[in-house]
């Protein structure tokens, strides 16, 4: 009796083990390869075959667009904590909490056109057969994101 529950511990634990390294697997190499890549010069030199040149030029305007949307994502945070300072007043002030999500708006919308603008001229870089990868590699990212559900 004692041994059978000691063999069964010991198979539970096991299968438990098992299920878990399988499970961390799937979610370790179960996502897209261009998630968080194609703004990454060096995978990117890899993925398309760039030349040196390319490589470069990539990696300048992707330390560019870095830069900025770091800023725009300091106004946007800036924005945000404002906006819970004035919603923490005992009457916060309807018009100012509105200005502060315009601004909010405005860091997001900013950073998305220069990304857009990104992507464009490092498409333009490209030969059309990088161009054509490089595109279907931004909708894979673009359309493979998970959704954020409230």
């Amino acid at each position: 009796m004692k041994r059978t529950l000691i063999l069964m511990t010991a198979v539970i634990l096991l299968s438990a083990g098992v299920s878990y390294a399988v499970a961390r697997w799937v979610a370790s190499h179960g996502r897209s390869p261009t998630e968080a890549q194609v703004h990454d010069a060096a995978w990117l030199k890899r993925e398309l075959n760039l030349t040196d040149a390319q490589a470069r030029e990539v990696e300048r305007r992707s330390t560019e667009l870095q830069a900025k949307v770091d800023g725009f994502c300091d106004s946007h945070c800036a924005a945000r904590f404002a906006l819970g300072d004035e919603l923490a007043k005992p009457q916060p002030d309807p018009e100012k909490c509105r200005a502060w999500v315009e601004k909010m708006n405005a860091a997001q919308a900013d950073a998305e056109q220069t990304t857009l603008a990104h992507i464009l001229q490092v498409r333009a870089l490209l030969t059309p057969q990088q161009a054509e990868r490089y595109s279907t590699l931004v909708r894979e990212q673009v359309c493979t994101l998970p959704r954020v559900t409230p």
